[in-house]
């Protein structure tokens, strides 16, 4: 995200307060004094954090927008813009441990090429890591595609093709045969024309069609006309999915615990419904790597006090969703981009494997 901490460098005792005041408001929840802040830098920095030098530079960062007072005897906080250059400038880089990651994957490997439980683990695993909601879209490629195809017969000359897509998706069309036709058949139709289909899209088989019309029979051709169909269909029609868990989590935390009403129910249905979704997903999926959104740099009015740390998953030229994690301003941000980025680089591997190609 561009911003105004891209463009500025606070002198190194500045960036040595602001830290020291963000993870400790972060920590409490409280606004932080600047006796409090001194004395704990004095512990740890030595004479250079006396109470009037600290004091100095508050009233100087407060000046640049990067922290203020609720009231005038309070203590300080963090505004969007600190928190904008804590994120780029001063947050150290930050992993999950190797047990976390060894679970994580122990998780993930325990429902091998199920797609849909992979969706709904990743946004339990995250929600459960960092007490906040984590969203997730499932994959989806830029056109369906065909993993395979079969045919099962029903009664007299009606059959069911069950058509797998690449990503996982399933759909199934009765057809009005012919002719009668036994199982035996069907099969040695169904694999005649899945060696050729493979990852076809909708236009791959109607070109198919156009060109071989002839030589087929009238059996393949009612198979492959309702294939075609079926493709285009979930190319134009197919409904985006969400998913989020952890909201309870989140309102739980310690900024809801004397919010309006009003308010919770704003935040409860833009995520229920996932109203910002819509506006969030050009930036994140055209953009490389975890994106954090701070406050007020949020479209959505209803997140305009929240964050998100989001990222991009998938394989490239094939199928893409984001997962991410929103929560309170005044989050463990190390941790959710690490928490994050990890379960980007675990869906990634899966994916690929699940697609039997390299990222």
């Amino acid at each position: 995200m561009e911003s105004m901490a891209a463009e500025r460098r606070l002198t190194p005792r500045k960036e040595v307060i602001l830290r020291a005041l963000i993870e400790e408001y972060t920590r409490t929840a409280e606004p932080i004094a600047s006796k409090q802040l001194s004395d704990q830098l004095a512990r740890i920095h030595g004479p250079g954090y006396a109470s009037a030098t600290v004091r100095n530079e508050l009233a100087a960062l407060e000046e640049e927008g990067l922290i203020y007072q609720p009231h005038v005897s309070a203590g300080r906080v963090p505004t969007d813009l600190g928190y904008r250059y804590f994120v780029e400038r001063l947050m150290g880089e930050s992993r999950l441990s190797l047990d976390e990651q060894r679970l994580i994957r122990h998780q993930f490997y325990q429902v091998q090429h199920q797609l849909d439980e992979w969706v709904r683990l990743t946004v339990s695993v995250m929600a459960q890591a960092l007490q906040s909601a984590a969203i997730i879209t499932p994959p989806r490629g830029a056109q369906p595609r065909v993993k395979h195809f079969e045919l099962l017969a029903l009664y007299d000359a009606v059959a069911l093709l069950v058509l797998v897509l690449q990503d996982g998706t399933v759909r199934q069309e009765r057809l009005v045969l012919d002719e009668p036709t036994k199982q035996e058949e069907l099969s040695r139709l169904a694999s005649r024309h899945n060696e050729h289909f493979r990852e076809a899209t909708a236009d791959t088989v109607s070109r198919r069609l156009e060109t071989s019309v002839e030589y087929l029979s009238p059996n393949e051709r009612i198979v492959l006309e309702s294939l075609a169909r079926m493709l285009t269909q979930l190319d134009v029609h197919a409904p985006d999915a969400f998913y989020s868990e952890g909201i309870v989590q989140l309102l739980r935390r310690d900024e809801f615990a004397h919010a309006d009403p009003k308010r919770i129910r704003q935040v409860v249905e833009a995520l229920e419904r996932h109203r910002f979704i819509p506006a969030l997903a050009p930036q994140v999926m055209e953009a490389e790597g975890v994106q954090v959104i701070i406050g007020g740099e949020n479209s959505a009015e209803e997140l305009k006090d929240m964050s998100v740390v989001v990222a991009r998953y998938g394989v490239q030229g094939r199928a893409s969703g984001l997962l991410g994690i929103v929560g309170p301003v005044r989050m463990q941000y190390g941790r959710a981009i690490a928490v994050v980025r990890y379960m980007t680089e675990v869906l990634n591997d899966l994916l690929s494997e699940l697609y039997g190609s390299e990222q």
